[in-house]
């Protein structure tokens, strides 16, 4: 179910008008069996199989943390043991069913790769994932960590943590919450708050916008260049890519706008998923502002762990006898860190290019930041630049949007060959005069609706570039940009509601996360 179709809206409105009509105690049932439904319409029924494997395989985990909490028999290291010992067996069964799941072909096609010198070759195989996998698979092992650190308390009733896991809005394509923020939220019995439903209404058509009016004509434009690498080389094909960089955004804000703005109506608050990212002034300020939810999954569960372990303080120790303090304290961290940005390139798909292009390129501008820093500083000092002044900003805005372009090159393409060709291609000249015209026809083309059309996305866009600049800043966020006068308030929604409904006929475009 297309969360941007008129049967997901009518699927919520029906939901919203049952729910707030329903007893405080029985809300928690009514998301259930929406999450269930939803899960029914939109995914290959039999999947869920996987779901509930996750959900009970955790379940008891944590039940059996508590039982063994509990036992006063038991010395301490004893209870430890045992708890470790269950908390790796079901982190080895989730991980492995999504590693089975989403990176059998991976292991094939580089297997493929080596042995194909002896002649030898293995099938790829045809596994159906469950919808949104990577997600909850995230989501549940935050649960059980949290569970047995002793951060959160199990949730003894296996279906409330069934909704916790599956709750429909998160299930297109996040984003990835933490039991201690929605947990308790899922099961209160919520009353209806007439100024949350209207903000989430206005959230939801928010993201319409974006996906419509804007991603999706972008898409367009981006599919055309992109299916002509002949035609739309060198500096076209950095053109293409930063398009595309906004395309992704928008599509996959977009999302996040419908998400969380439906679970508002709901009486739930999601974390932020965006932040203004595309104002970000380095590539690590970036990464903490696109995907806060995934990073910090990272960051919490795998980075801090990473480094506070035996080895790594051991590590760490003779790097500092052997290279000084200042670089051996900075070894540990960035191989803590190339452990992180190599998932995080897994994390995305099952091909080599996800690794190079998501992962391990943004480590490496990331430590060459972190190594040159010094240098830079005395670069700045000579050459007298503040950083306070506004063109020293916008430098470093263009510049980390270039950092981050370069990478969806490889987000992009089919295959990392197809990476590699694309980026060869850059550096072909590109001074042909028919190309340019071609260019300027495809912001005309019928395919976005025509002159129309264009003037629609350059509306929403700068109308999307403006929020988002007055939140980077601190000054203002979406609900209250529209706030400062009735008049313009009306006049406001009237627009985007018409620039939608002018936007529907758009063909439609999958939303780019909704694989994972």
């Amino acid at each position: 179910m297309d969360i941007t179709s008129i049967g997901f809206l009518v699927f919520v409105g029906i939901n919203l008008l049952i729910y707030w009509n329903l007893p405080g105690k029985y809300k928690w049932i009514l998301l259930l069996l929406d999450s269930t439904v939803f899960y029914f319409l939109s995914a290959t029924p039999y999947t869920v199989i996987y779901l509930i494997a996750s959900i009970m395989s955790v379940y008891f985990a944590t039940m059996y943390f508590k039982k063994t909490d509990l036992n006063k028999d038991l010395p301490y290291d004893i209870k430890n043991k045992k708890k470790k010992s269950v908390l790796i067996f079901a982190i080895i069964l989730n991980v492995g069913i999504l590693a089975v799941l989403q990176y059998s072909n991976l292991a094939i096609n580089t297997f493929n790769y080596f042995a194909g010198f002896f002649g030898i070759y293995l099938n790829e195989v045809n596994w159906l994932a469950p919808l949104a996998i990577s997600f909850y698979t995230l989501q549940i092992l935050s649960y059980m960590l949290d569970c047995y650190w002793g951060i959160i308390t199990p949730q003894t009733n296996v279906f409330k943590l069934a909704l916790f896991t599956s709750y429909f809005p998160q299930m297109i394509s996040g984003p990835i919450s933490r039991y201690s923020e929605i947990g308790n939220q899922l099961y209160q019995p919520n009353k209806f708050e007439y100024k949350r439903v209207t903000s989430g209404l206005k959230r939801i058509a928010w993201g319409l916008l974006k996906k419509l009016a804007i991603s999706n004509r972008l898409a367009v434009i981006v599919s055309e260049m992109w299916d002509n690498p002949e035609t739309f080389s060198g500096v076209y094909v950095w053109i293409a890519s930063l398009i595309f960089v906004f395309q992704l955004y928008t599509d996959f804000s977009g999302c996040m706008d419908i998400v969380l703005g439906v679970s508002e109506c709901f009486g739930i608050t999601l974390p932020e998923n965006f932040k203004s990212p595309l104002f970000s002034r380095t590539i690590q300020e970036f990464w903490q502002r696109w995907h806060i939810t995934l990073g910090g999954w990272l960051r919490d569960y795998i980075m801090n762990p990473l480094s506070k372990s035996d080895f790594m303080i051991s590590f760490g120790s003779k790097c500092k006898k052997k290279f000084g303090k200042k670089k051996g304290k900075q070894i540990p961290v960035f191989l803590s860190m190339l452990v992180v940005w190599l998932l995080m390139g897994l994390w995305h798909g099952d091909s080599w290019k996800y690794i190079l292009g998501e992962g391990l390129w943004f480590w490496f501008a990331i430590v060459c930041g972190k190594i040159f820093e010094p240098a830079f500083k005395k670069c700045k000092s000579k050459l007298h630049i503040n950083d306070t002044k506004l063109y020293w900003k916008i430098f470093q805005v263009i510049r980390t949007i270039i950092i981050y372009t370069f990478g969806m090159i490889f987000f992009h393409a089919s295959s990392l060959s197809d990476s590699l060709y694309r980026i060869g291609q850059t550096f072909v000249p590109a001074t042909n005069i028919s190309v340019l015209r071609q260019f300027i026809s495809l912001l005309h083309t019928g395919d976005i609706g025509g002159t129309i059309g264009f003037l629609i996305l350059a509306l929403s866009f700068i109308m999307v570039f403006v929020v988002d600049l007055k939140a980077y800043i601190n000054k203002n966020t979406f609900d209250k940009f529209f706030e400062n006068h009735r008049i313009t308030k009306w006049i406001a929604y009237y627009l985007i509601v018409t620039l939608i409904v002018m936007s529907m006929n758009i063909g439609q475009q999958e939303f780019l996360y909704a694989q994972f």
